[in-house]
């Protein structure tokens, strides 16, 4: 008998109406994400919408922040089909955060907790 574990794909999809994406998750890009976004919200709240010139900076920072995550040409796709900063915006915020509940979901494995456990089945003895 054969041990077959299924690979669990790196690439995560996303569907916003009817546009289709694929978040790459390998450790090097979901981490330099992370980064990037907490430094994008960190400058977020320094700005005032209200003013013209921090609504230009907010739409670039927002602009990458969909490119990082989602590739090139994503910001310009989604705003074409929705065109409001904030909603765009918004809808980012709801994409990391559901990033961030499945990376969860699938790095829960805690290998000490189900070595020892395993450890502990009492042997048949024949």
């Amino acid at each position: 008998m054969a041990i077959k574990i299924e690979l669990e794909s790196v690439k995560i999809p996303v569907e916003i109406g009817d546009l289709k994406y694929e978040i790459d998750v390998t450790d090097e890009k979901y981490e330099a994400f992370i980064e990037n976004f907490n430094l994008f919200l960190e400058k977020i709240e320094t700005l005032d919408e209200d003013k013209t010139e921090d609504l230009a900076l907010i739409k670039t920072m927002v602009k990458k922040a969909y490119e990082d995550l989602l590739g090139i040409g994503a910001y310009e796709q989604i705003y074409a089909k929705m065109p409001n900063t904030a909603f765009v915006s918004k809808v980012l915020a709801t994409i990391v955060s559901q990033l961030i509940v499945e990376m969860e979901e699938r790095s829960s494995f805690d290998g000490r907790a189900t070595v020892k456990a395993i450890a502990k089945k009492p042997t048949k003895k024949k």
